[in-house]
């Protein structure tokens, strides 16, 4: 029950501490991406993100979103919700904002640990060796995809 026949354009803080560093415009349409941590089909006590009877609010766009329905694949496995969205009304405040992205730009994102061993490998006393010595053999590199928001290019 998208509330628009067509994506809506959301106005979003650059830096959302500071917004006078400016703003970037978001498409918010039917279909929209949340993190995977951000649901939860059994919630523990205490859990403030989307759960069933427990609706979020979509961050910077005035929207609450509601869980009725999960769809699972042939592994049993979540592979999307059904939800109903709404404008939040004044006196509504929902649990919890979720950070969202809707007609995503795919990109990779490379993570690397730790080069070095110690905080100073410089630091003869902390690494009497030499920084070379002080490599780190376990270093692993990986790659993983995100889903980025168009308005950041």
């Amino acid at each position: 029950n998208f509330p628009a026949g067509k994506p809506l354009d959301i106005q979003v803080p650059n830096f959302p501490a500071d917004e006078t560093k400016g703003f970037h415009q978001v498409p918010f349409a039917s279909t929209v991406f949340i993190e995977k941590t951000d649901f939860k089909e059994e919630p523990e006590p205490g859990y403030k993100r989307l759960a069933r009877g427990q609706p979020v609010g979509l961050r910077h766009t005035g929207y609450v979103i509601e869980l009725q329905q999960v769809v699972k694949g042939p592994s049993g496995c979540v592979e999307c919700l059904e939800v109903t969205c709404r404008r939040a009304d004044a006196g509504e405040k929902p649990k919890a904002f979720i950070h969202w992205v809707s007609q995503p730009l795919g990109c990779e994102i490379r993570l690397y640990e730790r080069l070095f061993q110690h905080k100073n490998p410089e630091d003869p006393a902390e690494v009497p060796g030499g920084f070379l010595s002080d490599l780190n053999p376990l270093v692993f590199n990986r790659t993983v995809t995100l889903k980025e928001d168009p308005g950041k290019v």
